[in-house]
C-alpha cells in the first residue's frame, strides 16, 4: 500500500528541515511525499529543496507550486489532487513525526479494516 504524505509549506523556515527529514526518514518504505509551496515570503522552499537534493530518498518527493498564496485548505487540496496513495497523511510543516509513524498508522488501519 502506498501512503501519501502531504506537507503544505508557508513561512516555516525554522521548522521545515526537521519536518521534511522526519517524513523522508520513515521506516515504511512505500511513501509519496508532496510538498505544496503556498508562496510564503521566507526561504522555506529553498531550505526544503536543499534538504531534498542531499537526501537519498529525494525520489519520493514531488513539489507542487501555487501561483500565489491560497491558504492551508487549498494547499491540502492541491496535495489531494496530486496524491496517488491508498492513504493520505497530512503533516503540518512546523511539525515532525516519529520514524515509524506511517508504519504504525498503516498497520493499525489494516488490522482494524479502516477505510476512511
Amino acid at each position: 500500500m502506498l501512503v501519501t504524505i502531504v506537507i503544505p509549506v508557508y513561512n516555516v523556515a525554522p521548522y521545515i528541515e526537521r519536518c521534511l527529514l522526519s517524513a523522508l526518514g520513515q521506516t515504511y518504505p512505500n511513501i509519496q511525499i508532496i510538498l505544496v509551496d503556498d508562496c510564503g515570503t521566507d526561504n522555506s522552499m529553498n531550505i526544503a529543496r536543499r534538504v531534498i537534493d542531499k537526501h537519498p530518498n529525494s525520489h519520493l518527493v514531488t513539489i507542487k507550486e501555487h501561483e500565489h498564496n491560497k491558504g492551508l485548505s487549498a494547499a491540502r487540496n492541491t496535495g489531494i489532487d496530486t496524491a496517488i496513495g491508498d492513504y493520505i497523511y497530512f503533516l503540518d510543516s512546523d511539525d515532525e513525526i516519529s520514524e515509524n509513524c506511517i508504519e504504525k498508522l498503516l498497520k493499525s488501519a489494516i488490522e482494524n479494516n479502516c477505510d476512511f
